[in-house]
């Protein structure tokens, strides 16, 4: 069994996965235009409300992961619930690859956007029920959604606890 570590979430950390959404720096707005990323056959913007009613606990046992390959996805908090977002790459046949896999703390004020074909696990909330309004574009074909089984479970372990002045 795999095991990963709760890290928190933050814009650099995050990067390789997609953006993290929240106001940074001192400009009025702030753009994020990979909200937008799809290829051509997905050409239906769809946007709606999702509700995820059960809460999760750490340490969390993953076995289903999922990944849209024509369209970036965003998830918008409209609560404030703490989530997990748990992502990974794809190896070189496509499958998730479990050297890249990493478990995110997402704050109530942080959405998430996850690039086009990277591999997550389902909402997971903390502090629930929690509402997200969500953002992708869809083909139409019913394609738009990859799930797969994992071969060997992941276990999400909750942060760990350091000591004042302990900076391992």
């Amino acid at each position: 069994m795999l095991a990963v570590g709760v890290e928190p979430l933050t814009a650099s950390s995050f990067e390789p996965f997609g953006d993290v959404i929240a106001h940074a720096g001192d400009a009025r707005r702030r753009f994020f235009p990979q909200v937008h990323d799809h290829t051509p056959e997905a050409g239906q913007a769809s946007f709606w409300v999702s509700r995820v009613d059960d809460v999760g606990t750490l340490p969390l046992t993953v076995t289903l992961f999922e990944r849209h390959p024509f369209s970036a996805q965003t998830f918008l908090p409209l609560t404030g619930a703490r989530y997990l977002a748990i992502v990974a790459q794809s190896d070189d046949r496509g499958c998730p690859d479990p050297r890249t896999l990493r478990a995110f703390l997402a704050g109530p004020g942080q959405g998430v956007t996850y690039r086009r074909d990277v591999w997550h696990h389902g909402m997971t909330i903390l502090d629930g029920p929690a509402q997200f309004a969500v953002l992708m574009h869809r083909t139409g074909r019913d394609d738009d959604d990859v799930f797969l089984d994992l071969a060997r479970p992941v276990v999400v372990r909750p942060p760990r606890a350091t000591a004042p002045g302990d900076d391992r």
